[in-house]
C-alpha cells in the first residue's frame, strides 16, 4: 500500500472518529418512528430527506461539540483527531458549517413545519455545545431535548395529521427521560468523585427502560389487566422482546457501576446507552405494530456494536 492510500486511510478514519461513526447508527430510528406513527407507510421521498436531516443534524453537533471542546481537549483528550492534528480545525469549521446548510436544505423539502424544526435544532445544537453544556442538569435537558426533536422531524415530514397508534406519546417522554439519564451520567464521566451523579442518571435510566415496557404496552394494547395475555399481538410481542434486551443490558452497566465504579468505566456505560437506543425506537416502532420496520431498525445494533470496537463514542 503506498503512502498516498495510508494517508487517505488513516484521513477517513480521523472523520469518522470525529463524527462517532458508532453513533450515528443510533439517530435514524428516531424519524423512523416518528414518520410511521403518522403516516403508516414509508412511501415518500420525505422519508428519506428526513433521516438525512437528522443524521446531518448530528454529525454537526459532534464535529461543533470538538471545535468548543477545544483548547480542553488539547489537555484531557490529546488523541482526538482535532488536538492529534488528524483534522485540522478550518477543515472541522468548514465541515460543520456545511452539515448545517445540508440538514436544512434537506429538511426544507419536506415542508415549513420540518424546516422550522430543523433549525430550533442547529440553535439548540450551538447553544448547547458552546454556552449550556457544562451547566448542571441545564445541558442534558438540552440534549434530551434534541432527541425528542429528531422524533419530531419525522413526524412533521410525514405532513400527515393522522395517527396510527398513541404509543407515540410514551415514546416522547421516555425517550427524552431516557437521554436525560444517561446525558447526566455523561456530564460528569471524566471527574473523579461523581459517583452519586453518575449513579443517579445510570438509575434514571434504568427506571425509564423498565416504565417504557408497561407504557408502551398499555398504549398499543389498551390492556389492563397484563395478564390478558391473548390481546397482546406479535408485534407486541417483539416490542416486549427488544424492551427486556434493553432493560437486562442497563441493568449490567447498573450493576457494574454499583460494584466496580471508577471514572474509566463510565464512558463504556454511557456508549452502551447510546447504542440502546435502537432497542428503544425498534420497540416503539413494534408497540405501534410496524413490526417489518421494527427488525429494520433493530438491525442497525450490529454495525453499531461492531465500530463500537473501532471508534470513538463519546
Amino acid at each position: 500500500m503506498s503512502g498516498s492510500e495510508n494517508k487517505l486511510i488513516k484521513n477517513i478514519k480521523a472523520w469518522l472518529s470525529l463524527v462517532r461513526f458508532p453513533n450515528l447508527f443510533t439517530v435514524p430510528g428516531d424519524a423512523i418512528f416518528g414518520y410511521l406513527v403518522v403516516n403508516g407507510k414509508m412511501d415518500s421521498p420525505n422519508f428519506i430527506l428526513v433521516i438525512a436531516a437528522v443524521l446531518f443534524c448530528y454529525m454537526f453537533g459532534l464535529v461543533t461539540n470538538d471545535i468548543a471542546d477545544y483548547a480542553t481537549d488539547l489537555k484531557e483528550r490529546p488523541s482526538r483527531p482535532l488536538p492529534a492534528g488528524l483534522v485540522s480545525l478550518n477543515s472541522a469549521r468548514f465541515a460543520a458549517a456545511a452539515l448545517c446548510l445540508a440538514a436544512l436544505a434537506s429538511s426544507i423539502f419536506c415542508g415549513q413545519r420540518t424546516f422550522s424544526t430543523c433549525l430550533v435544532l442547529v440553535i439548540l445544537i450551538i447553544g448547547y455545545n458552546y454556552m449550556f453544556k457544562h451547566i448542571f442538569l441545564i445541558g442534558p435537558a438540552i440534549l434530551a431535548l434534541c432527541r425528542m426533536l429528531g422524533l419530531m422531524l419525522g413526524l412533521f415530514a410525514a405532513n400527515s395529521i393522522e395517527l396510527t397508534s398513541t404509543v407515540l406519546y410514551p415514546a416522547l417522554i421516555f425517550l427524552t427521560i431516557y437521554v436525560f439519564g444517561f446525558s447526566i451520567s455523561a456530564q460528569v464521566e471524566v471527574e473523579e468523585g461523581r459517583r452519586k451523579t453518575v449513579l443517579s442518571g445510570a438509575w434514571l435510566v434504568m427506571t425509564s427502560s423498565i416504565l417504557w415496557i408497561f407504557a408502551g404496552l398499555y398504549f398499543s394494547t389498551k390492556v389492563d389487566d397484563i395478564s390478558v395475555m391473548d390481546e397482546i399481538t406479535p408485534s407486541g410481542w417483539l416490542a416486549i422482546i427488544f424492551s427486556a434486551i434493553l432493560c437486562l443490558r442497563t441493568l449490567k452497566g447498573l450493576v457494574m457501576l454499583h460494584l466496580k465504579y471508577k471514572a474509566s468505566i463510565v464512558p463504556p456505560f454511557i456508549g452502551e446507552s447510546v447504542r440502546n437506543l435502537i432497542l428503544i425506537q425498534a420497540s416503539a416502532c413494534a408497540f405501534a405494530g410496524f413490526m417489518n420496520e421494527a427488525f429494520l431498525v433493530a438491525l442497525l445494533f450490529i454495525p453499531a456494536w461492531i465500530f463500537s470496537r473501532i471508534y470513538h463514542q463519546s
